[in-house]
């Protein structure tokens, strides 16, 4: 247990430079961080090391990278094919990759490789978000489900601390956090003992000096110090000028802050820049950007939601809900929508809400924005990942209008595959962390689905259009000699809009005597609707039952989804009808022994969120 020592800001003189008056005239500090017009840095601070990452189409299961790795010195190494989604590297120059899904349910892969690419630790880490590197550089914090994690990166041991909103550590070890949902900053010593103190709003940034070890904490309005010795703390530096404090980096010599300013038109974005005291020096104010305009539109549909990218009419899709998912690691069902944009589109919000989660689970390529309702109890929301981190607009505990611009898409390293990951959250908390649900399908709620291309059907084995298994086997059945309880397998895709298949909305079977389509021994029996609550608080129980009960995955129906190839087997019979998927399911089949011998014809419709329909039939003969 650690012990604590109470801090109260109120009792502590206030010293320094503070509300000094800023001006564009002041003379601009030379260094090589660049603000954005959100008022968050671009670049980050580099070590003896630093690390290019160029993204290559690889094998296209994943994303992959070639690495460049380059010392101060002018040493260097290349490192080709890395697969990874997020990239550090430490002051030993040692590369740290972070490999996440779209599936917030499934682990994230932490790996650490030496500087000619050779893996020395790796280790699946569940719900690891906002990676970051210690101030020497050597340690490695994140957040995982159950709290802060720092990994030592030379003897890899670990150090586990209470889960923190923000957090940050010192190099011998320090670890600072800002409590869940309160004002007030926990630091932690090399020996467990922890110094709490509150401040006058809640922290949004922490950093840690390099010069004394002194803690920095970072507002909306002000700046403040937390001395590592006394642990008295005092305000350093209040903004008396128009806008909101966003970011915040420690030098050697200088200490910088990322300020922004919302105008009529846009965002301004400032550079503050102080001295390691606390006193100011300079103020530059830009870049600045146009704010896109509102998404907001008059739905005439009630209850239905407009498209996260404008214009509000159907876009393209790359992947849809309860799509099966394998991009190297365990197979999962897509907890979301992928709708494909350009890159730097303007996202925008599908609903009013209050800001949840701004947080990466890997790197640049997953940093995302979830909204959901006021309060701290259970509340749904909406998801939008895969946003430039510099272009975002709003911060946790900020209010969000229906239409209001929210950041711009990242560049996605595969080719034509730029997109918003829009998903259904439910969570508990004025905070969430990534272990929310996805309770359903948010792309039947969208407005203006017009696309009109139907799913297709194919042979799923050899020259049959569907397969037929022993119950809960892969012993193949002749569909001319069907006995006892059967799977039936259907091969089938759809595309919308885009290139890129994807799996269907609903699948419904019938079979009928042939010649007698009005006497159906089973009637147009619900198969699989992709609206089910899919990833759990961080148990991965749903995913998993779901994987192996609704898709064939064996040598014959070999069910696979990356970015290179796509096969959907479902297994229509693993259903008792009622859209509730349960270990009851997996006992359902087709019992033939139940009918009289005879041939019979299988039909199988299919639909896609916009309505299209497919029709499949196969003629079988049952023979018991």
């Amino acid at each position: 247990m650690h012990c604590i020592l109470q801090i109260s800001l109120g009792t502590v003189a206030v010293f320094g430079s503070m509300s000094p008056t800023l001006s564009a005239q002041a003379p601009a500090a030379a260094n090589p961080l660049q603000v954005s017009p959100q008022g968050l840095f671009q670049s980050q601070p580099q070590g003896q090391w630093s690390l290019q990452a160029t993204p290559t189409g690889g094998d296209f299961t994943a994303v992959t990278s070639d690495l460049l790795l380059t010392s101060k010195s002018g040493e260097f190494h290349q490192i080709p094919q890395v697969s990874g989604t997020g990239f550090l590297v430490s002051n030993s120059g040692q590369i740290i990759v972070t490999k996440a899904t779209h599936s917030d349910a499934m682990p994230v892969h932490l790996r650490v490789l030496n500087r000619i690419g050779q893996e020395l630790y790796q280790r699946q880490v569940e719900g690891l978000t906002d990676p970051q590197l210690s101030l020497d550089r050597d340690q490695l914090a994140m957040r995982t489900r159950i709290g802060v994690e720092v990994l030592d990166l030379t003897t890899f041991a670990t150090q586990s601390y209470p889960r923190y909103d923000a957090f940050a550590v010192d190099a011998d070890g320090w670890l600072a956090g800002t409590v869940l949902d309160s004002n007030q900053v926990q630091v932690h010593n090399e020996d467990g003992l922890a110094i709490q103190f509150s401040l006058p709003a809640n922290p949004r940034r922490l950093a840690f000096a390099p010069s004394n070890g002194n803690l920095w904490v970072l507002t909306a309005s002000a700046l403040y110090e937390m001395d590592r010795l006394s642990g008295e703390v005092a305000t350093r530096f209040v903004l008396t000028v128009e806008g909101e404090l966003r970011d915040l980096q420690v030098a050697k010599n200088a200490i910088h802050l990322g300020a922004r300013r919302v105008t009529a038109n846009g965002f301004v974005g400032r550079h503050v820049v102080l001295s390691p005291s606390g006193r100011f020096q300079s103020m530059a104010s830009g870049p600045n950007a146009i704010t896109p305009p509102s998404h907001q539109i008059d739905a005439e549909q009630r209850g239905l939601i407009p498209w996260p990218l404008a214009p509000n009419s159907q876009h393209p899709i790359g992947n849809t809900y309860g799509e099966y998912q394998n991009y190297g690691g365990s197979p999962y069902l897509h907890p979301g929508i992928d709708v494909l944009g350009n890159n730097n589109q303007p996202v925008y919000a599908v609903a009013a809400g209050k800001v949840k989660a701004v947080l990466t689970t890997s790197g640049q390529y997953h940093w995302r924005v979830a909204i959901g309702g006021q309060g701290s109890g259970t509340t749904t929301g909406y998801l939008y990942a895969h946003l430039v981190q510099s272009s975002i607009t709003v911060s946790v505990g900020d209010t969000v209008t229906k239409g209001q611009y929210l950041g711009n898409l990242v560049a996605w390293p595969t080719s034509g595959f730029t997109h918003c990951h829009f998903a259904r959250l439910e969570d508990s908390g004025n905070q969430w962390y990534g272990d929310w649900l996805c309770p359903d399908n948010p792309h039947v709620d969208l407005e203006n689905r017009s696309e009109t291309t139907a799913p297709v059907f194919e042979n799923a084995v050899s020259n049959q259009l569907f397969a037929f298994c022993r119950n809960q086997t892969s012993t193949y059945r002749d569909p001319n000699n069907l006995f006892n309880k059967v799977d039936i397998i259907v091969h089938i895709g759809d595309r919308l809009n885009s290139n890129w298949t994807c799996a269907v909305q609903t699948l419904r079977y019938s079979i009928y005597p042939v010649g007698n389509p009005g006497a159906p021994v089973v009637d147009n029996k619900l198969a699989v609707n992709f609206d089910m609550a899919l990833d759990t608080y961080g148990s991965s129980t749903i995913d998993a039952f779901l994987v192996d009960l609704l898709y064939k995955e064996d040598s014959t129906c070999n069910t696979n989804g990356d970015y290179n190839s796509r096969e959907f087997f479902h297994i229509i019979t693993n259903s008792d009808g009622d859209q509730i998927y349960n270990a009851a399911d997996e006992a359902e089949s087709w019992n033939t022994s139940l009918v009289p011998n005879g041939d019979y014809v299988v039909e199988v419709v299919a639909k896609d969120a916009a309505g299209n329909r497919s029709v499949g039939r196969m003629t079988v003969t049952v023979n018991n």
